[in-house]
C-alpha cells in the first residue's frame, strides 16, 4: 500500500516538473522573440528617414545663374532653358547675356558670386578667367562648340563688296570692339588679308586704327555681335561682321557676302565652364554641374546646329 502512494505521488510530481519546463521554454523562446523584433525595429525607422531627406535634397528649389555669349541666346531662350526647366522643376535658370568681354568683366568683379556657369564665344575670356582669376572649377571646361566669322549687308543695301577681299570698298562697317570676341577674329582675318600688320595680339587694334588700314571706312563699332547684326538689318551701315549662327536670326533679312571656314581666322572655339561661386549652395552647385552636363546631350547639340552652330567632335571637348 506505502509502495502505491509513493509511485503515486512520484508520477504527479514529474508532471509538475515537465509543466514548469514546458512553461520555462516557451518563456524562453518568447523573450527571444521579442529581443530579434526589438533589434530589427530601428533599421526598419531608420529607411524611410533618410529617403525623406534624399527626397527633400532632390527637390529643394534653386536657381542657376548663367553668363551666355549673345550669340547663344536664341537657342538658350527658345530651346535650352524650356526644356531642362521642365525635366527640372526644382529648378530656374537666370541668364546674363552680352558680349564675351563684358560677361568676363562682370564675373571679375564679383569675384564669381552670383554666376555659376559661363558660355563664351571665344576661348580667350575664359583662359583669363581660369589661368588668371582662378574663377573656373577644375576639369568643367568643355570646347563644346565652333563658329565662323561672315560678312554680311541687308538684303536691300547696295554695296561694291563681294568679298572678303574688298571690304575696303564699302563706306560703312559695323565692327564690334577688340575685346568682344568676333571683333577680335575680324581683326585676325583683316590681319590675315593684308589690310592689318601681324602683331602679337590683333585684338588691341583700335576701331580708328582699322578705319585707316581699310582707307577711310568708316567704322561703327557694336557693343556685340547681335548689335552688329541688328545695324546690318536696319541698313544703318553697309556692311557688318557677324558669326554664322548670328545669321541664323536675321536670315529673312541679312545676305552673306563672304564667310570665311578658318582660313583667316583659325577656329572660333565656344568653351562653356563652371564658375566657382563662393557662396553657391550645394545644391546650386549640383545643378550647374547638372546643367552643363545637360549641354551634352543629344537634344542641346541638335538644337545647336539647327541655331547654325558646329559642335565639335567629342574627342576635341
Amino acid at each position: 500500500m506505502k509502495r502505491k502512494v509513493l509511485a503515486g505521488f512520484l508520477a504527479v510530481a514529474m508532471v509538475f516538473s515537465m509543466a514548469a519546463c514546458g512553461s520555462s521554454s516557451n518563456e524562453s523562446e518568447s523573450s527571444e522573440s521579442a529581443q530579434e523584433e526589438t533589434t530589427e525595429a530601428p533599421a526598419e525607422s531608420a529607411e524611410p528617414a533618410a529617403s525623406a531627406e534624399a527626397t527633400e535634397e532632390a527637390t529643394e528649389e534653386v536657381t542657376v545663374y548663367i553668363d551666355i555669349a549673345a550669340s547663344l541666346e536664341a537657342v538658350f531662350v527658345d530651346e535650352i532653358i524650356p526644356a531642362y526647366e521642365k525635366e527640372n522643376p526644382n529648378v530656374k535658370i537666370e541668364y546674363n547675356t552680352g558680349s564675351s568681354g563684358a560677361l568676363l568683366t562682370g564675373i571679375e568683379e564679383a569675384n564669381g558670386v552670383g554666376h555659376d556657369l559661363f558660355f563664351s564665344a571665344g576661348a580667350a575670356q575664359v583662359k583669363t578667367l581660369d589661368e588668371e582669376d582662378g574663377l573656373v572649377l577644375a576639369d568643367s571646361t568643355v570646347k563644346l562648340l565652333s563658329n565662323q566669322l561672315c560678312l554680311v549687308k541687308g538684303n536691300d543695301v547696295e554695296t561694291k563688296v563681294t568679298g572678303w577681299d574688298s571690304i575696303n570698298k564699302a563706306k560703312t562697317a559695323a565692327i564690334c570692339a577688340g575685346s568682344v570676341p568676333v571683333g577680335k577674329y575680324t581683326r585676325i582675318a583683316l590681319v590675315s588679308l593684308g589690310f592689318l600688320d601681324e602683331v602679337e595680339d590683333a585684338s588691341e587694334y583700335t576701331t580708328q586704327e582699322i578705319s585707316d588700314a581699310l582707307g577711310g571706312v568708316e567704322i561703327d563699332e557694336a557693343d556685340d555681335v547681335e548689335v552688329a547684326a541688328a545695324k546690318a538689318v536696319e541698313g544703318s551701315v553697309e556692311v557688318a561682321t557677324i558669326y554664322y549662327s548670328d545669321y541664323y536670326n536675321h536670315q529673312d533679312d541679312l545676305t552673306i557676302i563672304a564667310q570665311d571656314d578658318g582660313t583667316l581666322t583659325g577656329a572660333i572655339t565656344y568653351p562653356v565652364c563652371l564658375v566657382s561661386n563662393s557662396e553657391a549652395s550645394d545644391a546650386e552647385s549640383a545643378a550647374a554641374a547638372d546643367l552643363e552636363e545637360f549641354l551634352k546631350t543629344d537634344f542641346c547639340l541638335q538644337a545647336f546646329e539647327e541655331y547654325d552652330f558646329i559642335v565639335n567632335d567629342e574627342a576635341d571637348w
